[in-house]
């Protein structure tokens, strides 16, 4: 891993070293919203949404894969048994309750969530490789051979940020151990790949949405310390479009929009982590080639999901605009931008993406019920838009949070 690393970094032994200090952030403990506030219902709607789940249901894939007993019936929709991108929502949970609880500090919600880790733990120690997911390896198999696989990868994103989510904000230590033992296994299927095949094999296989894997792989370093978690989180950065970036190029018209964001928000941990100060300029060229060329007056960015041609944005209006999913990473991206610079410019964007493209997306004080695009086509509703997380909460088809 030491040699990768060194090439990877054209022969440097070293990281460069932290950036410079940034703004810090208040701990969500510290910080409580006023009842009656639109942003308190909306927060106790989400609530509410989080104390409905129920914990059989949402590890039953896991534990049926683990060769466990699985109680219950399990969800529906992309959490179907049979839905190859099944697992990715418990991860969404376990990062959404670890936030809330350090939001409420609501005790049902703790235990609940606490309870999910405990099983997915058992599930990890049954396989014994330190694999974790609600479908086999097999998949990773088949991502590795470049044949067809929905995204597994995303999905693993997903697991291992809210295990990594459950450690930070929610002080759950054993979590902490599963996604050290997660990225270790794939630690040990990259290094595979690349010493089977090539380098290039291993980035021809990540032409798939693969969330933002670089980001908690680096967000992982900053606790480990172990250079093995920041050679694999530089295995997730993109060349094929961080190097477009890199020399500030307005050519991702065409690609998958929140396939791609994450990539960047992972870039910006590479520059804290880093200091490397190429990644602060992927950044900020990124934010503003958005801003200036493909986003809408709400803030929210894509089209049918990809972007379009810069400025052309007039013909693109219609009931598929804004994925909510492309505006939540587009916060985490004008978040860093500020807390990095302190202009005043990346604050009025978060505020103006917040209103427009999050609260608007929660329908009303209905629990799980959120819209997955945002219309900006004159006279369209937004109710044709709307992709309940499932009648009666049997089945999750939005991706929001990603």
């Amino acid at each position: 891993w030491l040699m990768l690393y060194r090439k990877l970094r054209g022969g440097a032994a070293a990281v460069d070293g932290p950036a410079d200090p940034f703004l810090s952030e208040a701990s969500l403990h510290d910080v409580r919203l006023q009842p009656g506030t639109v942003y308190w219902q909306a927060q106790q709607t989400n609530l509410e949404y989080l104390l409905l789940l129920d914990a059989d249901r949402l590890v039953w894939s896991f534990r049926t894969q683990a060769g466990l007993t699985a109680t219950g019936t399990p969800y529906g929709g992309w959490e179907g048994p049979n839905v190859e991108l099944r697992g990715h929502f418990v991860g969404h949970y376990l990062s959404a309750t670890a936030k809330m609880w350090a939001s409420t500090h609501n005790d049902t919600l703790r235990a609940k969530m606490s309870s999910v880790v405990d099983v997915l733990n058992d599930c990890q120690q049954k396989m014994g490789t330190g694999y974790l997911s609600a479908f086999p390896s097999e998949f990773f198999d088949r991502a590795e051979a470049l044949t067809t696989v929905w995204a597994p990868y995303y999905t693993i994103h997903k697991i291992m940020q809210g295990l990594l989510d459950q450690y930070t904000v929610a002080g759950n230590s054993k979590a902490l151990e599963m996604v050290v033992g997660m990225a270790n296994y794939f630690s040990d299927r990259v290094k595979n790949v690349i010493q089977k095949y090539s380098i290039e094999r291993h980035w021809a296989s990540l032409n798939e949405e693969t969330g933002g894997m670089n980001d908690v792989l680096y967000q992982l370093y900053t606790i480990t310390d172990d250079l093995k978690h920041l050679t694999l989180a530089h295995l997730f950065d993109k060349p094929c479009f961080l190097g477009l970036l890199a020399v500030q190029a307005d050519s991702i018209s065409g690609f998958h929009s929140n396939t791609h964001i994450p990539v960047v928000v992972g870039a910006q941990m590479r520059y804290e982590v880093t200091g490397d100060a190429l990644y602060k300029q992927i950044a900020t060229s990124f934010m503003d080639m958005i801003n200036s060329s493909h986003s809408y007056a709400t803030g929210g960015t894509s089209a049918g999901e990809v972007w379009a041609d810069p400025k052309r944005l007039a013909a693109t209006l219609s009931t598929e605009n804004a994925e909510s999913c492309t505006t939540y990473n587009m916060l985490k991206v004008s978040r860093n931008l500020f807390r990095w610079t302190k202009e005043i410019a990346y604050a009025d964007y978060y505020e103006r993406a917040l209103i427009n493209g999050v609260l608007s997306i929660q329908r009303g004080t209905d629990p799980g019920v959120m819209i997955y695009m945002l219309p900006q086509a004159p006279g369209r509703s937004k109710a044709i838009s709307y992709h309940g997380w499932g009648t009666k909460y049997d089945s999750f088809w939005c991706c929001y949070g990603t």
